[in-house]
């Protein structure tokens, strides 16, 4: 009897452990867009309190990364380096490099590619280059990753096919994501929230967990509706305040829901990421979105949620 009952309980530790090895299987790259501060953020300010707002912003997501063991690909803009001048944009690029993360090229100044011809996309990724490659290559690595601003990737086949194989040569991986929050929207509410309304601020803050939490579980259901299992996430934020305010408990959401943090590179390393990218289109859909256009997977995208219109109209509001 002690026998079968030791062998019972060795067989449900084994179990158990089998369960918890299961349950760890879910993965998630952390991206953060617009280095070294959000560029809505500078607009109008003095360089001084941009300055000063753009360290603290890049203190605590970098502290937090390092809390939670999070290897963290940032997309630099070269326009908002310069914006903040030689000592403080160069100086929060290297904080980035000295704490082991990786960047990468999110063009010169962030624009349209829709609006710009194919030599002007061009000229944009080239003038993106300057800090970040030296940077990069200081720390041993190569400048590996682009991003389209907006994720507006070509318009036009023939755009679309060009910027592609340009960036190819010149040695670009194009940097994907597959969870959105528009983190850009609650922030936008957010910086005039804290000015005005505190209270407000802290219900935005809790908000805007909600609907992460929320994003996070739609599309990981949308991904693994495309290819029937769910591959490695990556998550798309920005070098905003709010994140900078929430960013611990934003990874908790992801450690909670039971995901490990992996790199860029090792997230698309998965078999979905060969997955062509041929899918035109002027807008800037998550992967999930253009995976089920090319496998041809039926979707209902009004199925993701939407942000608190109240959200939406205080943001508009004070964009007036």
């Amino acid at each position: 009897m002690r026998g079968l009952i030791s062998l019972c309980a060795s067989f449900g530790l084994s179990l158990l452990s089998a369960l918890s090895i299961f349950a760890q299987t879910r993965s998630v790259a952390i991206t953060v867009d617009d280095l070294p501060y959000a560029g809505a953020a500078l607009a109008g300010a003095n360089a001084s309190d941009a300055s000063s707002a753009a360290e603290l912003v890049n203190q605590k997501l970098l502290g937090a990364f390092h809390a939670h063991h999070v290897p963290v690909t940032g997309f630099v803009i070269q326009k908002n380096v310069e914006t903040l001048g030689t000592k403080f944009g160069p100086g929060i690029l290297q904080e980035w490099i000295r704490g082991g993360f990786d960047l990468g090229n999110h063009t010169y100044s962030h624009p349209d590619i829709n609006v710009l011809s194919v030599e002007q996309i061009e000229e944009e990724v080239v003038r993106g280059e300057p800090i970040i490659g030296p940077l990069m290559k200081g720390a041993g690595n190569k400048l590996t990753f682009f991003r389209f601003p907006m994720n507006h990737t070509g318009d036009t086949k023939e755009k679309h096919d060009l910027i592609a194989a340009f960036l190819s040569q010149r040695g670009y991986q194009l940097a994907t994501c597959t969870i959105d929050n528009s983190d850009y929207i609650f922030n936008d509410a957010y910086v005039q929230l804290l000015v005005k309304d505190v209270e407000g601020a802290q219900r935005l803050r809790a908000e805007y967990l909600t609907y992460t939490s929320q994003e996070i579980d739609y599309y990981a259901a949308l991904n693994k509706q495309v290819f029937g299992y769910e591959p490695p996430q990556v998550m798309l934020l920005h070098d905003n305040r709010l994140n900078a305010d929430v960013i611990d408990q934003v990874l908790k959401a992801f450690e909670e829901k039971n995901y490990h943090f992996v790199s860029l590179d090792a997230a698309q390393t998965d078999a979905a990421y060969r997955t062509p990218e041929t899918y035109i289109t002027k807008f800037g859909p998550m992967w999930g979105y253009r995976w089920a256009r090319e496998r041809n997977v039926k979707v209902n995208g009004s199925l993701e949620p939407e942000p608190p219109k109240w959200i939406l109209q205080y943001g508009k509001a004070g964009a007036q």
